[in-house]
């Protein structure tokens, strides 16, 4: 099965999903349900109710029920108008669908079973026989439109593939993948710990997570050195004006922690190291004789990056 081929089995397993939870739950609010890297997802408001892993295994009882009946997709369009009375009471469908007509894209709906929804396309042309070998893998939290300042969703994420043996060999890899976590090997070894008080996302090497950090270095300079690098060091914060120069801040000033204002300079930590290494190329008159001169640094790096 190629790529377009697969993405479609994905997307209309992320309709099944939906079907099944608005068979479960009436009045959840849907939202969007794409097909994403290894499987799909849809994002739910379900209100007051709390749905937990523990109800995957009765979600998908009810999707290989209603899959029987779905004998294709079928497209139907409608105005702006239309959409929203398909959604009344939902807010999240009739914000996509006044962004859809300010675009002046055609809204479409498609139909498979007893279940529609607001969709462009892209689906498996025999669901009842396609949809087949689906796992629902895991939940999570999501903001809707992926910004902080909206409700926190519901995302059930899933998985789905043309055969059963492609689904197992799918399901072995994940789970050896999450047995080989880095995060659930470095707790179990002692390699690192973290803090409150220290803050999120800031790990604390113990003794042996440092023996290995050393053993890592070692081996990354001496390699470089071997391949002709000439290892520095240079500070962990500079001005703003030194990536203003470098060209980097426009693109990375919203990825870059807050401006520190140190007497009448501002500074900011450093999220690539680069511009340093062009001020220590330019501190004295080169030669073409010294090129290609190649400057290498083990160096901490700060990206302000929203948690999760």
């Amino acid at each position: 099965m190629n790529t377009e081929h697969l993405e479609h089995l994905r997307h209309s397993c992320a309709h099944l999903l939906a079907a099944a939870v608005m068979e479960l739950w009436p009045k959840t609010k849907r939202t969007i349900g794409p097909a994403i890297e290894n499987g799909f997802y849809y994002d739910f408001d379900f209100g007051d109710v709390k749905v937990s892993e523990e109800d995957f295994g009765k979600i998908e009882e009810k999707m290989h029920e209603l899959v029987k009946s779905w004998k294709g997709f079928d497209r139907r369009e409608v105005s702006a108008d239309e959409a929203k009375k398909e959604y009344k009471g939902n807010e999240y469908k009739i914000e996509l669908i006044d962004e859809f007509a300010k675009d002046g894209q055609l809204l479409t709906f498609y139909k498979s079973g007893d279940y529609e929804d607001l969709c462009r396309g892209g689906h498996c042309p025999h669901p009842n026989n396609d949809l087949k070998h689906f796992k629902l893998l895991a939940i999570a939290g999501a903001y809707w439109r992926g910004s902080e300042k909206n409700k926190m969703l519901t995302r059930i994420y899933g998985t789905v593939f043309p055969t059963r043996k492609e689904l197992d060999e799918y399901l072995e890899a994940r789970k050896l993948a999450e047995e080989s976590d880095h995060r659930k090997i470095g707790k179990d070894l002692n390699l690192f710990v973290f803090s409150d008080l220290v803050g999120r996302g800031l790990p604390m090497l113990t003794p042996k997570g440092s023996v290995i950090r050393r053993v890592l270095e070692r081996f990354v300079v001496d390699t470089e050195l071997a391949w002709g690098y000439q290892h520095v060091y240079t500070p962990p914060i500079a001005k703003t004006d030194l990536y203003k120069v470098s060209g980097h801040y426009p693109y990375y000033k919203e990825t870059m922690y807050p401006v520190m204002k140190v007497d009448e300079d501002e500074l900011i930590l450093r999220p690539m190291t680069c511009p340093h290494h062009f001020m220590l190329y330019k501190s004295s008159p080169r030669s073409y004789k010294e090129l290609p001169l190649k400057i290498a640094e083990i160096s901490p790096q700060f990206r302000y990056e929203k948690s999760g």
